[in-house]
């Protein structure tokens, strides 16, 4: 399956993990273009302020990825209350930019997101 990184960024979740049940496409597929319309709009939007490229590129290909019904299919965390241990936590705003923060959120965990798959 050759889909068109647009395409791909105008599926919702379901739709992306699709192709990847069917093994049309792999997750590091789906996080490549993930990547790459990021790299594209960011620079007008600046949505994503800590780019984990690597670590996400790591996670696609990964034997522990899991096998839950959204397998493959990557997401970005908005830190609002969902901080991400080992990373920097801004509260949505860089002048409140913290140290990179020491433990995973109450509120809200990007592992346990990506645990469920």
């Amino acid at each position: 399956m050759s889909l068109h990184i647009d395409e791909l960024s105008t599926m919702d979740a379901i739709a992306q993990a699709e192709p990847v049940r069917r093994r049309e496409l792999t997750p590091l597929e789906l996080v490549d273009a993930a990547i790459d319309r990021i790299e594209r709009v960011n620079p007008t939007i600046n949505a994503v302020i800590t780019p984990l490229f690597e670590k996400a590129r790591a996670a696609a290909v990964s034997p522990d990825l899991p096998d839950g019904p959204f397998r493959g299919v990557p997401f970005l965390l908005k830190d609002i209350g969902a901080m991400q241990k080992g990373q920097p936590y801004y509260a949505g705003n860089r002048r409140c930019a913290m140290q990179a923060f020491g433990h995973r959120s109450i509120l809200h965990s990007a592992r346990d997101f990506a645990r469920r798959g």
